[in-house]
Parts: C-alpha cells; sequence; structure tokens
C-alpha cells in the first residue's frame, strides 16, 4: 500500500484515512463500538486492572482504542500500527504508534518478533486487506504462547430485522449490496469474517469463538445505549458514505462520479429508516 497519498490504497483505488478529515468519523465510530460493547475495549477477556501484557493494535487508525487501552491499563505496553502515523493526543507513556502496512510484513519476525504480544487487537480490517489469511498467520507467530486474539470484524452488506420484500429493498440495502458487490471486483471480499474462525483452526488456534453483534443504524433499538450508538452510527454513514465508496463504485462498477453521488444522495436519505443494522462479528482465540 502506497504511503504517497493521504488515502489508505487497496488494491488500485483508496479509502480515506484520518489525515483526509476522516477522523471525526473513526473516532465517532469507537464511540458507537463502545456504548455496544458496554465500555469493554475487548469483550471475550476479562482483565485486571494491573494487567501488564504487551498489547498490537492493527489498523489503529487515530490511535483512540490504543490510546484508550494503554490509559486504562497503565501498566500495559501498547503498540498502534497503520499506515499512517495517528493524530490523537496526549498519548499514553505506555503507548506508541509504527508507521507500518501490515500486508508487507513477512512471517520470518523481522518486524513483528514471534512470541512478542499477549494481545492482539483489530477493528474493521480484514475486510479491507488483499491477504488476509497471510496477516493472520503473522498474528500466530507474533502472539506469545497463550496469548489471545480479538477481531472485531463487519460482515457486509448492511441488513434489516424486517423480513419483507419491501424492507429488502431500500436504497441503503442496495447500496450495501452494491458496495459488496463493487469491492468484490477490486479483489477484496467483504465478508471475509466469515472465513477467519475456519483458517484459525487450521493455523493452531484454540478456543476460536464467535459472536454476533448488531450495530443499528438510527434509533431503533430498545434501549437508551443502543439508541445513541444508532444516532451516532448514522452521522458515521452520512459523513463518510461517499468517501468510502466513491473510489470502489467507480473502479469496481464502472460508474461515473455524477452516478456515485446520485446513489449517495439517495443511500444518506435512507439512513434511519427501518430496522437496519451493520453485523459485527467478534472473533477471538488462543495461541496454546
Amino acid at each position: 500500500m502506497s504511503r504517497q497519498s493521504r488515502s489508505a490504497t487497496v488494491g488500485s483505488y483508496t479509502l480515506p484515512s484520518h489525515l483526509d478529515g476522516d477522523g471525526r468519523r473513526l473516532n465517532q465510530q469507537h464511540e458507537v463500538f463502545q456504548l455496544r460493547f458496554s465500555s469493554n475495549l475487548i469483550t471475550t477477556k476479562s482483565l485486571p486492572a494491573d494487567f501488564s501484557g504487551t498489547v498490537l493494535d492493527i489498523g489503529t487508525g487515530t490511535g483512540i482504542w490504543a490510546a484508550e487501552f494503554a490509559a486504562k491499563y497503565p501498566a500495559s505496553s501498547v503498540l498502534g500500527i497503520d499506515l499512517f502515523a495517528p493524530s490523537i493526543t496526549p498519548v499514553p507513556a505506555n503507548c506508541r504508534f509504527q508507521v507500518l502496512n501490515v500486508e508487507d510484513i513477512d512471517d520470518d519476525g523481522k518486524i513483528l518478533a514471534h512470541g512478542t504480544f499477549d494481545i492482539i487487537h483489530t477493528r474493521m480490517v480484514f475486510c479491507v486487506l488483499r491477504h488476509g489469511r497471510k496477516v493472520l498467520q503473522m498474528c500466530f507467530h507474533a502472539l506469545k504462547p497463550g496469548g489471545v486474539v480479538e477481531f472485531q470484524e463487519k460482515q457486509d452488506p448492511y441488513r434489516s430485522d424486517d423480513p419483507s420484500a419491501e424492507a429488502q429493498d431500500t436504497p441503503l440495502l442496495r447500496h450495501g449490496r452494491l458496495r459488496t458487490k463493487a469491492a468484490m471486483n477490486c479483489g477484496l471480499d467483504r465478508a471475509v469474517a466469515n472465513k477467519v474462525p475456519g483458517w484459525m483452526r487450521e493455523m493452531g488456534f484454540s478456543d476460536v469463538q464467535v459472536k454476533e453483534w448488531k450495530i443499528p443504524i438510527g434509533e431503533w433499538m430498545d434501549g437508551r445505549d443502543m439508541k445513541i450508538a444508532g444516532q451516532k452510527f448514522r452521522e458515521c454513514l452520512e459523513w463518510g458514505t461517499l468517501g468510502i465508496c466513491k473510489s470502489v463504485f467507480m473502479e469496481g462498477l464502472g460508474w461515473s462520479e455524477q452516478q456515485v453521488l446520485h446513489n449517495v444522495t439517495d443511500t444518506v436519505e435512507d439512513l434511519g429508516n427501518g430496522r437496519v443494522y451493520m453485523l459485527v462479528l467478534v472473533i477471538s482465540g488462543t495461541k496454546v
């Protein structure tokens, strides 16, 4: 992936980065996940307040997850890696960042030494990787024995709790299906999270678990936190849909810029209608 532009190149099209003004969306998206996960930075392992392990955050973005983990567990050592240096300030003393393309890492341990980390975390990363299995193998090598991974990965396309034909054919759901198709045409599997658990078992991870979480789009889900999460996530999509899909639609579908703008306008106008959600798979496992 080229670091010459401020967008993250995936295949031959680009995704916005926090340097392109996407930081507000990424930070608010983090707030959405925290609301959904009851303020837990990881969901599959309970950590003591004096946790002193080493932690790797792949695709750290603005650095907000890594910085919050380091602040919550001051005895830990946290490394966040991404294509660009994070913009977050202040940074806890036990947190550092490195500009690194995880898909450039060989599994020989020269960059991320074997047996280094107690926890490896990702959030919505595998869906933009061309070589997800290779990255997973790197994670396995980089973990200490007994170390755990937690991958919080989206599963495209968007879904609706309403099974009626009318509810399944809205502008937002049609957009989601188009985005999945366009990405596939560009060499990216937006539903790759389904494959990750099987890969993990083949590589030797134990106690592989998958839990499904619904992230509502709009305020339709019961509970105060879920309504706030849905409202915030709807705003994230209002801010970010054009930047996320423009290049992939133009390359993967052969659309003109005007066609993309028309589709995005219809999609954004539909946000918050119906019982629509993004499905997130939380995938975890342990290296024995």
